[in-house]
């Protein structure tokens, strides 16, 4: 999409390209290894891409949410960490072209923040604590059906 968008920007001097990256692409995600190295991928290259071309008037801004409410999650109750795909994207619009990399919504920016404060060793241990439960729960609901 980008190759496709781009030029057009290039020619006008602005445009916006918003990316949906995710939480998952903060840290290796046991599990889920390949979704997680994708995110982190759209991250890299849309922070490489803004550098190349911010100053020629096109912003491209990296979005790394951790969980919204919609039908890929299964989340049926809305929170203060997670909130509808309407709140999170009214949110997440305020953003754009003041950050080039936002978690999009404030309580997913604490969680971020909380995140990178832990040390490396300490975050794997409770990612993959928390993915083998997952990991338990789906299996035992799968032989429950």
């Amino acid at each position: 999409m980008t190759r496709l968008v781009l030029p057009r920007m290039l020619e006008r001097s602005k445009g916006v390209i918003v990316n949906m990256s995710s939480f998952a692409g903060y840290n290796p995600i046991p599990f889920i290894t390949l979704y997680s190295a994708t995110k982190a991928f759209v991250d890299f290259f849309s922070r490489g891409l803004n550098a190349e071309y911010r100053k020629q008037g096109v912003i491209v801004q990296s979005v790394q949410p951790y969980l919204v409410k919609t039908k890929m999650t299964k989340i049926r109750k809305q929170s203060l960490f997670v909130p509808t795909p309407e709140t999170f994207v009214k949110y997440a619009l305020n953003t754009v072209g003041l950050e080039s990399q936002t978690s999009g919504y404030p309580s997913h920016s604490l969680m971020a923040w909380f995140s990178r404060t832990l040390p490396k060793w300490y975050r794997m241990k409770l990612l993959v604590d928390n993915c083998l439960k997952a990991r338990a729960r789906n299996l035992k609901k799968q032989k429950e059906n």
